[in-house]
């Protein structure tokens, strides 16, 4: 009994002291000292001690520490974490007041999980202006611009007065759609409401007016502004740099009486942008004379001052530069080195930079690995891996974009081959920069495997594929579904509407391009310099010098009046149209113009004589197709500059009158001046060898092409190496150098053995031509050429078998077309057609022009003209 009496007073004695415990734990529990531990913790960032008190009981937690936690939870952008403080608040039966549904609609704002969000801001009975102003805000720095206007006209409706972070907020969505007009209502509310003297909401105006294109409105506000600061004057700054009035910003530039380092990038990266890439550099020079450190972003658009510039050495003296800051391991840096290094073509540098950033790519995968393994929060290591992944995918453009500009196309589709392997993302960089790869390559399966990718990854209507989409398919020579891709654009800028009216040209659309110059100007976009060339040049290849001439009032009235590209497209639609006067005229007022671009104005840098030389250049192709080649000697000749353009185009002019020797001593002389070569112009000086029967010298220059100056041959290249056998006869000799093509031979090649077989009467050579010709496309010409072969060689059954052919074919030969404008209205006569109001009197005309002919002895050559199949 004394045995059991003291069994049960020690079980007592022990239940008793737990249950004092338990007191004691409830008491502390209650006490302030239990919730002032989580807030010290929440608010010291010890974010996973504090989270560890919620495994315990949360009943006697107040709604100060749920904000605690929740507002640590913001600061870390730990989702997890926070949802985590959420669920508890609700698993407890906490009603939270508007302050807390405030801390907790900010965290899931911040963590941008925004329909997490809106499904809080909809529960919520009571919302304040924090409430309204934080989802608002949300929704205009994450992309739903639209949202944030919706969600401001509902608090406008509900009588919520909008303070000065609303303000900002709507105002920052407005300037990422450039909604003016809603800006302006904006605009007015701010005065209304008394905000004009905010800076932060004044700032966000500047900024508004000037990303709607509304710079005088944008500086309007800044003169207005009772104070300014360091951010102020910067985005007026930018403003200015985004309209290309880069002298106004460099004005308000030195105002500033202690530009901080924003302000000198903004500046820099302003020329940069401008394409005034030596004012770039004097500045970052004069930026380190007054102490001033650079930063990341300053390197970034110097480096891209340098690949506007292909200034090489300064992009490696960047580079260094770079290295002795401790700023080579950034991944904007080493991507901006990349793509300077493309661009400056490079590309061994460049690579080797892409595979080392590789590599720390793979090294920082790893790393996230361990910090998953040691328990970090699983939010912050899933951002550092989407960084890692953007980063990655900035550097892979860059890395193709470069194969692609320089001429390495093959480089840029196995590169992209390899980004697919590795699942990255794909996007609009990635797709242009391939498809200029394709277009450089002529391959016309790839790019339609490209096509597949963009519209499975839903960016076919974004303009910069699409753009590069109707480029590949007109280089390809596949018009049809160049405006397939063209019509499927529903925002189309100046280059989409340039390239189709380009690739319209390229295939002889003339009128097809006529038509969607007036489309656009009738759908309000205005010509660029580039678009205008372009119609000037339809009107040169149409000889519709009246509308030629409205082009050219155009674009006086437009503002490019001193444009050089345009002069020389006018000198060229001119000349082709046959008013010589007028072409002189243009290009006399060219060259009496003293010309300073706008790196002069700004910064007192000339570019004296780039206009000459641009002009001369235009002079020279004019006259030598006008056939006076003696003039375009003699502008060549009083040239005191002179670039590639030049001395291509009169080698060019040369080859074309025959003259193939006298352009080969030219082309000796261009190499002995120091100037390089390119593709183009071995292209004349094979031509002049084929003009000039130089076989042997045909020969040396082509094989010099790749082992002197490293120019790959193109189809154009083994045309003229045909076409220079073909005239001297020799067609098996041509026939074999085109069996010995690394690359497949095109239509031009076959077209020009077909060619020069005709002349020399190889029937059994020409028929083989023929049938690789037509294996490529079918050609009416090139049934006609052949059959006119076996005609000329008295095998008239082989020349009816291919008009059969043609008859079942379905292919019929279009008759022969010409035109002349005459007081800005086209006539068009095709063969065989009288249904001019006219013909009477223009077949008249025709007899009496071809007696006089006779008389005067001569006759028409009809050797290869036996059969025109209808």
């Amino acid at each position: 009994m004394q045995l059991l009496s003291r069994r049960l007073h020690l079980n007592a004695t022990t239940t008793t002291a737990a249950s004092t415990q338990v007191l004691k734990s409830r008491e502390h529990r209650a006490s302030n000292g239990f919730c002032a531990d989580i807030i010290t913790l929440s608010k010291d960032g010890r974010l996973k001690e504090a989270m560890g008190f919620l495994q315990q009981d949360s009943t006697d937690m107040t709604p100060s520490v749920f904000a605690s936690l929740l507002q640590a939870c913001t600061k870390a952008e730990s989702l997890t974490e926070g949802k985590h403080v959420h669920t508890h608040i609700i698993k407890f039966g906490f009603k939270p007041d508007t302050f807390l549904w405030n801390n907790i609609l900010n965290m899931y704002c911040k963590c941008r999980c925004l329909k997490d969000a809106r499904q809080v801001f909809d529960k919520m009975s009571q919302r304040s202006v924090v409430s309204w102003t934080a989802m608002i805000t949300a929704y205009a720095q994450h992309g739903q611009a639209e949202d944030a206007l919706r969600l401001f006209d509902e608090m406008q409706i509900e009588g919520i007065e909008p303070n000065h972070y609303t303000f900002s907020g709507v105002v920052k969505a407005c300037s990422s759609l450039a909604a003016l007009e809603f800006g302006r209502h904006v605009h007015d509310l701010v005065i209304r409401t008394g905000f004009q003297s905010d800076v932060v909401v004044m700032n966000a105006l500047v900024d508004m007016y000037a990303k709607c294109g509304c710079v005088g409105s944008a500086r309007q506000v800044f003169d207005k502004m009772l104070e300014k600061n360091a951010v102020s004057w910067n985005t007026m700054i930018a403003g200015y740099c985004q309209k290309g009035d880069v002298g106004e910003a460099l004005k308000l530039f030195w105002q500033i009486s202690k530009p901080d380092i924003i302000s000198w990038n903004v500046m820099i990266a302003g020329f940069a942008q401008n394409e005034l890439e030596d004012e770039a550099l004097r500045l970052f020079c004069q930026m380190r004379e007054v102490g001033m450190k650079p930063d990341k972003f300053t390197f970034a658009s110097v480096l891209r001052a340098c690949a506007g510039l292909v200034a090489l050495d300064h992009g490696k003296k960047i580079h260094a530069y770079i290295i002795l800051t401790g700023f080579e391991s950034d991944v904007s840096g080493i991507t901006a080195l990349v793509d300077m290094y493309a661009k400056c073509t490079s590309l061994d540098d460049a690579s080797k930079l892409f595979n080392k950033m590789s590599k720390e790519a793979v090294d920082a995968n790893s790393m996230m690995v361990g910090l998953c393994g040691q328990n970090w929060h699983t939010d912050g290591v899933m951002e550092l891996e989407i960084q890692t992944l953007k980063s990655k995918v900035v550097s892979w453009n860059a890395m193709i974009a470069g194969y692609s500009q320089n001429g390495h196309g093959e480089e840029a589709l196995k590169l992209f081959c390899q980004m697919q392997q590795e699942n990255l993302e794909l996007d609009h960089f990635t797709f242009g920069s391939v498809l200029r790869a394709c277009s450089s390559l002529l391959t016309l399966e790839s790019g339609k495997q490209v096509h597949a990718h963009i519209i499975k990854t839903g960016n076919e209507a974004d303009v910069i594929v699409g753009s590069a989409l109707v480029d590949m398919y007109a280089k390809c020579k596949v018009m049809v579904d160049a405006c397939k891709a063209f019509e499927m654009l529903s925002n189309r800028d100046t280059i989409t509407w340039t390239t189709i009216i380009v690739g319209c040209i390229q295939h002889g659309w003339n009128k097809a391009a006529l038509q969607h110059i007036k489309k656009m100007v009738q759908g309000g976009m205005k010509p660029d310099q580039f678009t205008i060339a372009s119609a000037l040049n339809v009107c040169a290849n149409l000889a519709a010098l009246e509308q030629g001439k409205q082009f050219h009032a155009h674009f006086i009235v437009s503002g490019f009046e001193s444009d050089d590209v345009l002069g020389s497209a006018l000198v060229d639609m001119y000349s082709k149209c046959g008013s010589i006067v007028d072409a002189h005229m243009v290009a006399d007022e060219m060259h009496s113009r003293n010309v300073v671009p706008q790196i002069a104005k700004v910064g007192g840098g000339t570019q004296h004589g780039l206009g000459d030389v641009v002009v001369r250049s235009a002079l020279i192709d004019m006259y030598s197709k006008c056939g006076n080649i003696e003039n375009a000697y003699k502008v060549f000749g009083k040239m005191h500059k002179r670039d590639v353009v030049s001395w291509t185009a009169m080698i060019a002019g040369l080859a074309q009158h025959g003259r193939g020797m006298e352009a080969i001593q030219l082309f000796q002389k261009m190499l002995s001046s120091g100037m390089k070569p390119n593709q183009i112009t071995f292209v004349g000086v094979l031509s002049a060898c084929s003009h000039g029967g130089l076989v042997d010298q045909g020969y040396y220059y082509f094989d010099c092409m790749g082992r002197e100056y490293g120019i790959i041959p193109r189809a154009e290249h083994y045309s003229c190496m045909v076409d220079l056998l073909g005239r001297a006869g020799y067609l098996e000799e041509a026939a074999n150098f085109i069996a010995k093509m690394p690359v497949e031979p095109d239509a031009s090649v076959w077209g020009t053995l077909l060619g020069a077989c005709m002349v020399h009467g190889n029937i059994v050579l020409g028929k083989h031509a023929a049938e690789c010709l037509l294996e490529l496309k079918q050609d009416a010409s090139t049934y006609v050429i052949l059959a006119n072969i076996y005609a000329a060689e008295g095998q008239w059954a082989d020349a009816a078998k291919v008009r059969n052919m043609m008859r079942e074919r379905g292919i019929k030969k279009q008759p022969g077309c010409s035109w002349i404008e005459i007081k800005n209205k086209i006539h068009t006569f095709v063969a065989g057609d009288m249904a001019h109001l006219q013909s009477d009197k223009i077949c008249a005309m025709l007899d009496s022009m071809v007696g006089r002919i006779k008389q005067a002895g001569c006759g028409p050559n009809t050797e290869f003209l036996l059969h025109d199949l209808e």
